[in-house]
């Protein structure tokens, strides 16, 4: 094995806990009918890992780090859900920032990039709520109704990613370009 691929699998593993140790040590419970929600920095460092590494590397990176994440800490039974919404919203981050954005990090559009991220997030999350209390046997307007009720922690970590998003890439682009090409 080559040291250049040595070493991007090491830069996933090391973003992959950067990400465990963001969310397990920098996190604000919030109250919630139907979740253990609370507020974190994850989700920013989600969509950096993409951003920074490219989809293939970022969103192994991100989905490692978020999986582990839900599996050291009681959220196994969750953790497929977590992983396939991150993958949505990379996926979109990745296509907008790749064709419409074309690669290029003005300032604009990564706040846009942290923008759409938190907002898809906050969508997909919506929706799943809905859908599973409506598994769980409630109608949808009761199911609405609850799924509202699981939204604060959801919102909140939506306007930190939106902050974060913008704030870290810069100095975090410095620190990854010392070691191979942006995206690559």
């Amino acid at each position: 094995m080559s040291a250049n691929k040595t070493f991007k699998y090491v830069q996933i593993g090391i973003y992959a806990a950067l990400i465990i140790v963001a969310i397990t040590y920098i996190r604000i419970p919030m109250p919630s009918a139907i979740s253990n929600s609370f507020v974190h920095p994850g989700n920013a460092l989600v969509i950096l890992a993409v951003l920074l590494m490219g989809f293939k590397r970022g969103a192994t990176a991100a989905c490692m780090g978020l999986f582990l994440f839900d599996l050291m800490n009681g959220y196994l039974a969750v953790a497929h859900f977590t992983v396939l919404e991150n993958l949505i919203v990379l996926l979109i981050v990745a296509v907008v920032y790749q064709f419409i954005f074309k690669n290029k990090d003005h300032w604009g559009h990564i706040v846009s990039l942290g923008i759409l991220g938190a907002l898809i997030k906050i969508i997909v999350i919506f929706i799943k709520f809905i859908i599973q209390q409506m598994l769980l046997g409630s109608a949808f307007p009761a199911a609405l109704a609850m799924a509202v009720t699981g939204m604060p922690a959801s919102l909140f970590t939506g306007l930190i990613t939106i902050i974060l998003v913008p704030l870290l890439y810069f100095p975090m682009k410095r620190i990854f370009e010392r070691y191979h090409v942006i995206g690559e």
